[in-house]
């Protein structure tokens, strides 16, 4: 039996699945993390309800992996392989990125968790992977005689507008932030980011209403639903301006990476707001990159559906080594 578990600051993640079956868990349950001290605590409690043997274990965690040890980015754990390999009773796990986890699932995805939004040419060749949600995460697709994700810390580059209106919101997010990221505007903060620029410099007017339930629900989830409903002209505008920019940096990756092989667009906000995605507005960003605009053209850019993907990921990594095939 394989181990595979998504860690994040809010939920934990973990599911039991067999090998050659790493997208169709056997049993999966939901752990609020900040209720436990550490990950071992949450897989300790989990084997001893499921009472199975396990091969092979992995972990998409949330944070950087060195070393087999990750101090979580939104949790006051650390995170090391030994300890887990104690408490599971294997030697075979590893932990990695989550972005690292998402970009294995897109191996074994099957077709109906992935969505073309802009056609181009699908060669094998190098892939990326983007994903705005809490934050936003970027990762690579290596192509030599095999695939072989890597992570990075791509969202965390500086932020690079393309239009004098981007260029005021970069001025905008200076006054606010010593270092603006792309992770400031491409998230679900920084949907909200967008949404107080445009409001503030008084370039759109919000409706009463959005503004009353943004007192009481998470400011992002209402400006994403007041926009995908038409109802909010203000709404309407960042979510505008949020797909224009997912565009714009999911070219630059596709640049970086030489990614041919296509640019995979996953995380919690792109399955929402997936007829705004599938769109000219993002199609134009994407490939609006000068003299290289013919080159990304040909990259096909897809958004992964499915929440589990980073989940999918893991399980996949630990049928890998229990396999004995090499994952790093």
């Amino acid at each position: 039996m394989l181990l595979g578990g998504d860690i994040g600051g809010t939920k934990t993640v973990l599911a039991l699945f067999e090998k050659g079956r790493q997208h169709e868990p056997i049993h999966e349950e939901r752990f609020v993390s900040r209720d436990y001290g550490g990950l071992h605590e949450i897989v300790s409690l989990y084997l001893s309800e499921q009472k199975v043997s396990i091969q092979a274990a992995s972990f998409g965690i949330a944070g950087i992996v060195e070393d087999g040890k990750c101090k979580t980015t939104n949790l006051p754990w650390m995170v090391e392989e030994s300890q887990l390999a104690e408490c599971i009773g294997t030697s075979q796990v590893k932990l990695i990125n989550d972005l690292e986890a998402m970009a294995w699932s897109v191996e074994i995805l099957p077709p109906e968790n992935l969505f073309l939004i802009h056609e181009g040419r699908k060669v094998d060749e190098n892939r990326g992977v983007i994903a705005a949600g809490t934050g936003l995460g970027e990762a690579g697709i290596w192509y030599g005689t095999r695939y072989h994700p890597f992570a990075s810390e791509g969202g965390h580059c500086d932020f690079a507008p393309k239009s004098y209106e981007e260029d005021s919101l970069l001025s905008f997010l200076r006054n606010k932030y010593q270092h603006v990221s792309w992770e400031r505007v491409l998230s679900g903060p920084g949907i909200e980011n967008i949404f107080e620029f445009l409001v503030n410099t008084y370039r759109e007017e919000p409706l009463p209403e959005t503004l009353e339930k943004m007192k009481h629900d998470v400011g992002a989830a209402v400006i994403t639903a007041a926009a995908m409903e038409g109802k909010c002209p203000a709404c309407v505008r960042t979510m505008e301006m949020f797909v224009s920019l997912y565009g714009a940096e999911a070219g630059n990756l596709a640049l970086k990476l030489m990614a041919f092989g296509g640019i995979y667009i996953g995380g919690g906000i792109a399955p929402r707001i997936l007829p705004l995605l599938n769109s000219d507005l993002f199609r134009k960003s994407f490939v609006h990159k000068g003299r290289f605009q013919s080159v990304l053209k040909r990259i096909p850019v897809y958004v992964i559906t499915t929440g589990q993907a980073p989940l999918f990921g893991a399980a996949h990594v630990a049928g890998l080594l229990a396999d004995g095939q090499p994952v790093f």
